[in-house]
């Protein structure tokens, strides 16, 4: 039975805003104190989690900034990814939040009281900056409470070597579910190399379980979000495929552990893949030839749909911050949304904003053919799904994620899987 998580990342909105109420005294005199009010008050105190090439992508983002400001600077501090939220929850009921913090959009409803309104601070034509279908993310209950970064949708990488070797036509990757599990045959027949991984990190199984339900016609949560929509036969026939993989077809080994799926495509050893828009940083370094497209793979499916999410840009309400240095920030969150072609061309991601997507500098740069411009067009066509956001996404994410992945591990069968997923998540939720 997969139990229900409590820990300061799923901490609930109630259990939230409880604590904020009775530390109001703490967080008045935590600002009496200096803290979340940017230092010397010309300070911009900016959380992320990003590290790697994002972190990289950021830091140059946040130099041009600083390099184009004088009244007010950025300074930027990431917080551990395991911890991010953890951290944003203890600093917010402390009473000594970031002046600006990222966010995944499908975290916002969590933290939604306790974020600053942006529509009447934002400048008038920010709202048409960018892409309609991301910008509509960063909205609950009719405010903004968030400016898009970009969004981070899913593809279907290959190994060109291993199609090659399998007597597969490189550039001909698989549309539909018959030819990957023409494609994926082959290459079990042909190589030593395993055909296919759907969630190399072993952990994230919900989020393209979530765009395939879809894809059948399905749901994953009701539609206010108070239950599992998945109790039936499309839901079934995905479960079992995520159980054929390794079992039926045995294109991979029954092994759901942490990260090797990723490991084994890096290495040459993984024909198949489906991850987000960061792998290109991954990929540029590959001594092999790799391609990518839209994966749209999954049986039975009547329509076309990926996962994805968003990175946001929000302001926590902090009282002891001046309004300068709140609009101050606002106005950060702006520059940094809209400025942001280094989070293509360095991190991978696609940027939110509608001027950096036409951009010369994004269009003519190697990311874009190779990843970027199926990933503008998968959203551009509203083929992207985002998980609900709820109070506590651990509530339905967490159940999915650890049941499908004793599924794929051949230790429960998928009828019993599909019931204990349900029930846990309507437990949960209810």
């Amino acid at each position: 039975m997969v139990r229900k998580h409590w820990n300061g990342q799923g901490a609930d909105r109630r259990t939230f805003l409880k604590s904020v109420a009775t530390t109001g005294a703490v967080a008045s005199f935590a600002g009496c104190l200096g803290g979340g009010q940017g230092g010397d008050g010309s300070t911009i105190e900016f959380w992320t989690l990003f590290a790697g090439g994002d972190g990289d992508a950021m830091e140059a983002m946040v130099d041009a900034f600083n390099d184009e400001h004088d009244d007010f600077q950025i300074s930027r501090e990431r917080q551990p990814f395991e911890q991010y939220y953890d951290s944003l929850f203890t600093s917010m009921t402390g009473g000594t939040p970031p002046d600006l913090a990222v966010f995944h959009t499908n975290e916002l409803q969590r933290f939604v009281d306790t974020l600053t309104p942006l529509d009447d601070r934002i400048e008038s034509e920010t709202e048409s900056a960018y892409v309609e279908s991301i910008w509509n993310e960063t909205a609950l209950d009719g405010s903004h409470v968030a400016l898009p970064l970009d969004t981070h949708p899913n593809a279907l990488y290959y190994n060109k070597d291993i199609f090659e070797e399998a007597g597969l036509d490189p550039d001909s990757p698989p549309t539909n579910f018959e030819e990957l599990q023409h494609a994926a045959d082959e290459i079990t027949a042909n190589t030593d190399a395993q055909a296919f991984n759907p969630e190399p990190y072993g952990q994230f199984y919900s989020r393209q379980f979530a765009a395939w339900l879809k894809s059948v016609g399905s749901d994953f949560l009701n539609e206010d979000a108070t239950a599992a929509a998945f109790d039936n036969d499309e839901a079934l026939e995905l479960v079992e495929f995520y159980a054929d993989i390794a079992d039926a077809y045995g294109w991979d080994e029954p092994d759901a552990s942490n990260d090797r799926g990723n490991r084994a495509f890096r290495a040459g050893d993984l024909a198949m893949t489906i991850d987000g828009t960061w792998f290109y940083g991954v990929l540029r370094e590959a001594e092999y030839d790799w391609g990518m497209t839209k994966p749209f793979v999954a049986p039975g499916a009547t329509e076309q749909y990926t996962w994805a999410n968003s990175h946001a840009l929000a302001v926590p309400a902090n009282n002891s911050r001046s309004d300068e240095l709140t609009e101050a920030a606002v106005r950060a969150a702006e520059w940094l949304t809209q400025n942001s072609a280094e989070w293509g061309t360095v991190a991978g991601h696609m940027p939110a904003s509608n001027d950096v997507l036409d951009s010369g500098e994004l269009q003519n740069a190697d990311v874009w053919d190779a990843t970027l411009s199926t990933f503008f067009e998968m959203a551009d066509n509203d083929q992207l799904v985002y998980l609900p956001s709820t109070d506590n996404n651990d509530d339905y994410v967490r159940p999915v994620d650890q049941t499908l992945a004793q599924v794929y591990s051949q230790q429960l069968e998928p009828a019993d899987a599909l019931e204990e997923m349900v029930s846990t998540v309507n437990d949960n939720l209810s």
